[in-house]
């Protein structure tokens, strides 16, 4: 085995498996977790993602698929339209991490209350893009919850081939423009493209479970 590969071993199995503490902030008006279910499914926002080593499309694919597999038609990707939102990806979940960071649950503020009905916008077109597509079989479907889902650079370290970012979440009230819960993480990720196509899914999975609920 080379160092790189070694390196990469190490580093997976300590992030997979060892301890890591979350700090999952919640909004103390939603008292009940937000349950997913296929007759009223999360939406999964096109993932945005900063500082991590591979190639983009095919890491936000590899996160959202490997959401969608585990929580079934409970949560409906948008992932293959990101072409549709562009940089609101980056901006919503920067807005949803500053605010609730500082203790607002809602997206107000001039330039978050401007990406907030963005969003709502934008997700009148996913929806129809969604419907067109036989994705969502009620014309007149609209989705309550919506999961938005970042990666941000958090620098690098002294390691060669290591990246760290910080990863997070929030789980979004689109009619009350609220974040309902929300939480963050940092990673130590190695820049070997199998590595992080295995590794991102579930890191990302674990963060999606602190925010939904899956129905039985």
């Amino acid at each position: 085995m080379n160092f790189k590969s070694l390196i990469a071993v190490t580093i997976t199995a300590a992030f997979l498996f060892g301890c890591q503490s979350t700090n999952v902030k919640r909004n103390d008006k939603y008292k009940e977790p937000v349950q997913a279910s296929s007759s009223n499914p999360a939406f999964i926002f096109p993932v945005s993602l900063h500082g991590v080593p591979g190639n983009d499309q095919e890491v936000g694919l590899a996160i959202t698929g490997g959401v969608a597999s585990k929580y079934g038609a409970s949560v409906i990707s948008g992932q293959q339209l990101y072409s549709m939102v562009g940089n609101l990806s980056w901006t919503l979940g920067e807005n949803m991490r500053r605010n609730v960071n500082n203790g607002n649950y809602e997206l107000s503020g001039w330039y978050a209350n401007r990406t907030a009905k963005y969003l709502q916008v934008s997700m009148d077109k996913l929806t129809n893009a969604l419907t067109k597509s036989g994705v969502i079989k009620d014309p007149n479907f609209k989705f309550e919850n919506v999961i938005v889902l970042h990666v941000d650079s958090t620098g690098g370290i002294s390691v060669p081939g290591v990246a760290r970012v910080t990863a997070f979440g929030g789980l979004l009230n689109v009619k009350n423009l609220e974040v309902i819960s929300y939480i963050e993480k940092d990673l130590t990720l190695v820049n070997d493209s199998a590595t992080i196509l295995a590794q991102m899914p579930v890191e990302m999975n674990s963060i999606v479970e602190e925010l939904v609920a899956k129905a039985p």
